[in-house]
């Protein structure tokens, strides 16, 4: 839950990102009425023509749902063992629904709409290492720029309450149940939902860099901390730019399971120090 000044800024601010992508959405079908000899959405690996109008539909339904499920912690409300479980199933849930739809609604194989079946080991192990280390210097960067700007106006920087939660808990339950979401579950549904759903779908109707760049906020806000806010930002697009050069979605989900299980070795080190 958000206390009520993080609620303020980040829901505000999903709405905003809501009515701009609206409005680029229509911008951008004026533009191709204007502009039919353009070749659109022919860049990059990721496959999106596939996606048409009632994809939108539901994106939009999507983002409204996120946007009233949005609400002020309440006092006394804490992370623990149910909440964290009531989560995954939420996680898994979406992502199972969305891969329903897609199959049987839409007549489209996730597998290959995301790219699964163009997997090619000895690209996907050097393309894993080399964003691996650009994320780590680049996101650190980024919050330690953040976290510097951010201290001379707002006043609450703690970690988010998953990570407060994780480090003051002694129940190795728990410490296994945090370790899990964010190492296989998160991944699995964040990313089939904001890479290989949100982006594509954006992409189709749109172009890849304003498709990440929205996307990408979409998935800062959805994690409901303000500190937060501009490196998973930034993570989130070079998941995106991983995930168009090799058109293959298995890579930002591995590339989030190894950001998120280096966040938690770090978590255990300054736990114990």
């Amino acid at each position: 839950m958000l206390d009520v000044h993080s609620f303020g800024v980040l829901h505000d601010l999903s709405v905003y990102v809501s009515i701009a992508t609206a409005v680029a959405l229509v911008c951008y079908w004026l533009l191709r009425h204007l502009r039919p000899e353009v070749s659109w959405n022919h860049e990059g690996a990721v496959l999106s023509r596939p996606y048409g109008a009632p994809d939108l539909l539901v994106l939009a339904g999507l983002g409204l749902l996120f946007i009233l499920s949005m609400q002020p912690r309440a006092a006394g409300d804490s992370v623990n063992e149910g909440t964290m479980l009531l989560g995954m199933v939420f996680h898994l849930t979406v992502c199972a629904g969305l891969l329903l739809y897609l199959y049987q609604v839409r007549g489209l194989n996730p597998a290959e709409l995301f790219g699964l079946q163009q997997l090619h080991w000895r690209s996907l192990v050097v393309t894993l290492g080399v964003f691996t280390m650009i994320i780590l210097i680049s996101v650190n960067a980024v919050s330690s720029i953040t976290v510097t700007w951010l201290q001379r106006f707002w006043t609450d920087l703690a970690p988010q309450e998953t990570v407060q939660a994780f480090q003051k808990s002694d129940g190795i339950g728990f410490k296994f149940l945090v370790i899990f979401l964010a190492v296989v579950i998160a991944p699995l549904a964040e990313e089939t939902l904001f890479r290989g759903f949100v982006y594509g779908v954006l992409k189709r109707y749109t172009d890849a860099p304003f498709a990440a760049l929205s996307s990408s906020l979409m998935f800062a806000i959805i994690h409901m901390h303000v500190g937060s806010l501009l490196p998973l930002w930034m993570l989130a697009v070079l998941f995106c730019l991983a995930y168009e050069i090799t058109g293959c979605l298995l890579v930002p989900m591995l590339l989030h399971a190894i950001f998120n299980a280096v966040s938690i070795i770090a978590m255990l080190f300054v736990d114990k120090t």
